[in-house]
């Protein structure tokens, strides 16, 4: 028959509870409330131990296995999904540690974690990990060996509340099934634990202040819960809030500030005269729970003296590797002395390439007129438009149309000094200015068009009337073999022979000398009488 002492950590009091269980059966024997006169830390420890030892003697508890459960504001818990398939126990320990540590506010070291075993057969892998500062871990060790205890686990009394709750409702049928959501409210001193569960598995828990807040919170709390659970199909409830140690006022309170009917009940109920000689038993739910937690023992709780490993267990293999290891030393430090001989040989090398690169750079020195003539020589390569080539491609892409001229064409170069591979604008502008037919604009858009296209040309049209334009266009420096626009002149059309109109016209009339009269007619017009 196993004894378990449990030590609930109520803010600044313990809930001392003694059990002892045969097989699942949990007895609890007797129950106190001990009020330290200063808080547990680090530097009270050892006389707040004193104090607890002093207590139990006093009250008459036996010794057993000490296990101590903390509230949910002295921890922090996150729900993880591990990946599929087997893990070793070492890997599993390292995932929940690396994805615990991203949410904590200080370094991960100053914490102890450890994460309630994935449920058996289940698709899902789901864990809570725990974490809870070493400094506490280390208080709670060393008040418990000044009382006279070996501290066996530090575990959460939150995953002891679906035990309690299913110890408390009997002989009834337990509400604890796998689809079935319940709701489990703890009030202590001054602070309240709402817990949600979806079967066994803690899924939310909070810890908030008991005051006049407190049902509404309550309210907030199981309005997001249920709307977070709502597309589940699978599953059932919330059908009642449970509450541990509330008073009538609190519960008249409970019953009209939420939803969901309120069934109080008594963690001691099982056990007798004890449920009724305590008046406030309801703060001994986490004690008894854990009490029958760790004697069930399957799944392992968590426990937070003893986490899972993080580190893989020394195996035969690598202690074989660490002899082959030692060996390879052996053979390392005859290959450094090897290494000091050729570092030795390297070193003079590198005097005699030290000698050769002085020669070369005071010959590269007396070279100094040569590179500077060649470097002008790039500057003005890389900073001259080859005018010839661009006036050709302006030809062959100015319109081939009657009516299209130029009548002004300036070209200049716009910068002198460009040197190789410098990111220049332009490095030489052609501005012109033509006329075109009217209605015939479309033609200056696609000589625009056209040089648009070619990437060392930027041309713009700065100005366009019915029947002028003006235009600019920057020019980088290109090679000669980069100009190959084709100028291609359509034939012109023959030229007709020129119409001949024929119009006759009567001959002049030749003119006759006037006839002379006949001095002998006696009748010169040629009449009768």
């Amino acid at each position: 028959m196993a004894s378990w002492l449990v030590l609930d950590w109520d803010n600044d009091q313990f809930h001392v509870l003694s059990a002892r269980a045969s097989g699942a059966d949990v007895k609890v024997s007797q129950v106190a409330t001990f009020v330290p006169s200063e808080p547990l830390n680090g530097g009270s420890a050892e006389r707040v131990g004193t104090a607890l030892g002093a207590f139990l003697s006093a009250k008459g508890f036996s010794s057993g296995t000490v296990v101590v459960g903390v509230g949910r504001d002295r921890v922090f818990l996150k729900e993880l999904l591990l990946p599929r398939g087997s893990l070793e126990p070492h890997e599993e320990a390292n995932i929940v540690r690396n994805q615990t540590g991203r949410d904590l506010t200080e370094s991960v070291d100053h914490y102890v974690i450890d994460y309630t075993e994935p449920m058996t057969g289940a698709e899902e892998r789901h864990v809570t990990a725990v974490a809870m500062r070493k400094d506490m871990i280390a208080a709670l060790q060393t008040m418990c060996q000044t009382a006279g205890f070996t501290l066996y686990a530090v575990t959460p009394k939150l995953f002891g509340v679906s035990e309690a709750l299913r110890r408390a409702v009997g002989p009834a049928a337990s509400p604890i099934k796998p689809n079935q959501l319940n709701v489990v409210l703890t009030v202590g001193q001054r602070w309240a634990e709402l817990c949600f569960f979806k079967g066994e598995r803690l899924v939310q828990a909070q810890a908030l202040a008991n005051g006049t807040l407190l049902v509404g919170e309550i309210k907030r709390n199981l309005a997001l819960f249920q709307a977070q659970h709502a597309v589940e199909m699978d599953v059932n409830g919330p059908d009642n809030l449970y509450v541990f140690g509330a008073d009538e006022t609190l519960e008249t309170a409970l019953e009209t500030g939420q939803p969901l009917p309120v069934e109080a009940l008594n963690p001691l109920q099982p056990d007798g005269e004890l449920a009724d000689a305590i008046p406030n038993a309801g703060v001994y739910a986490g004690a008894v729970g854990l009490a029958v937690l760790w004697d069930l023992a399957s799944p392992t709780p968590v426990n937070l003296v003893n986490p899972k490993k993080t580190t893989a267990p020394v195996s035969a293999a690598r202690q074989r590797m660490m002899i082959y290891g030692a060996a390879l030393a052996v053979l390392a430090i005859f290959a450094v002395g090897a290494m000091g001989y050729v570092l030795v040989d390297r070193r003079a090398k590198i005097r005699d390439l030290n000698a050769i690169n002085q020669l070369q750079n005071e010959e590269f020195n007396n070279l100094g007129q040569e590179r500077a003539d060649l470097e002008a020589y790039k500057e003005w390569e890389h900073s001259s438009v080859r005018w010839l080539d661009e006036l050709y491609d302006l030809t062959a892409r100015f319109p081939y149309k009657p009516g299209f001229r130029i009548t002004q064409l300036n070209a200049s170069n716009t910068t002198s000094g460009a040197k190789k591979g410098a990111k220049e604008s332009s490095v030489g502008r052609i501005t012109l200015a033509g006329v075109y037919p009217k209605g015939e604009s479309q033609g200056v858009n696609d000589m625009h068009s056209a040089m648009s296209r070619d990437a060392h040309l930027r041309s713009s049209i700065e100005d366009i009337g019915q029947v002028d334009f003006k235009m600019k266009i920057e020019v980088s420096a290109q090679g000669t073999r980069r100009y190959d626009t084709v100028l291609s002149v359509p034939p012109r059309p023959p030229t007709p022979p020129p119409k001949i109109n024929w119009v006759y016209k009567d001959p002049p009339e030749e003119k006759k000398p006037p006839v002379e009269p006949d001095p002998d007619d006696p009748d010169p017009d040629g009449g009768s009488n």
